[in-house]
């Protein structure tokens, strides 16, 4: 498995940690930030968490800025550093209520070769959306958000197929007061993606450092090498009062001393 990071983890970051988190007001000045800079800040802050990938939220390379150039400058500052982007990460517009929309966002994915969407998603039918992956050769991770279980994701995702799956979060998930090992061990091989995700408690939202909160890390870890899962594992840290860098590189640190041992 493959280590990465979302860029949501840095949500708060222009808004200067104010203590809470306003999601419409921080995608907005993510949207409006110089891409490049914006990016590269992040990089070298990650540095020293020795990352495969980065997964890049959509406000930070909003389809209604990234062009080809750009794309292409992203994808070459990762490859300096040995990374790639594995992923882009969001909401997923449902085809059937905004098509172009929603192509924009494989566009995007396909512009910086991420091979995988993975987020919210609402859809009345998979079949327009399935044939979307498809024409771009991207894959679709659902979030589970309000899920507290395997079989909720799946009726979300109306049993998957090879092209829309499951982007298990784990924190998400044990904040509902479900169990992310059992979910993850009853959805086998539909386990697309992975965002590994710790809060304080149930019914919270706040985000640890992986391993410092109720998330049991290590099963999560063994239930995800039982299944044969081999992908991406992207940290996700989202900090409103301070910059999360600190747990992230931890929170790296920690899930290979775990990988190393199984």
């Amino acid at each position: 498995m493959k280590l990465s990071c979302v860029t949501a983890s840095y949500v708060a970051d222009l808004l200067g940690y104010p203590g809470e988190i306003d999601w419409g007001l921080a995608s907005e000045k993510m949207r409006q930030a110089p891409v490049i800079e914006t990016i590269e800040d992040m990089l070298e802050r990650l540095s020293p968490a020795g990352l495969d990938g980065l997964e890049l939220f959509y406000p930070h390379v909003s389809p209604a800025r990234i062009t080809p150039a750009l794309a292409s400058e992203i994808r070459r500052r990762l490859a300096t550093r040995g990374m790639v982007c594995c992923a882009c990460a969001g909401g997923v517009t449902d085809p059937a209520e905004d098509p172009y929309a929603a192509e924009e966002l494989f566009q995007t994915a396909q512009l910086l070769h991420a091979p995988l969407i993975a987020g919210h998603a609402h859809f009345d039918d998979i079949a327009p959306l399935t044939a979307l992956c498809e024409r771009y050769g991207v894959r679709v991770g659902y979030e589970n958000g309000a899920e507290e279980d395997a079989a909720e994701i799946m009726a979300a995702v109306q049993g998957g197929n090879e092209w829309v799956g499951a982007n298990i979060d784990t924190g998400n998930m044990a904040s509902q007061g479900g169990d992310p090992v059992q979910a993850i061990r009853e959805l086998g091989p539909r386990v697309m993606h992975v965002h590994l995700k710790d809060v304080r408690a149930v019914g919270s939202h706040d985000c640890v450092a992986i391993g410092a909160g109720i998330v049991d890390v290590r099963g999560v870890l063994e239930a995800l090498c039982s299944i044969g899962y081999d992908g991406w594992l992207s940290i996700e840290i989202e900090t409103a009062d301070h910059d999360p860098t600190d747990e992230i590189v931890a929170s790296a640190e920690n899930i290979r001393g775990l990988l190393a041992c199984m």
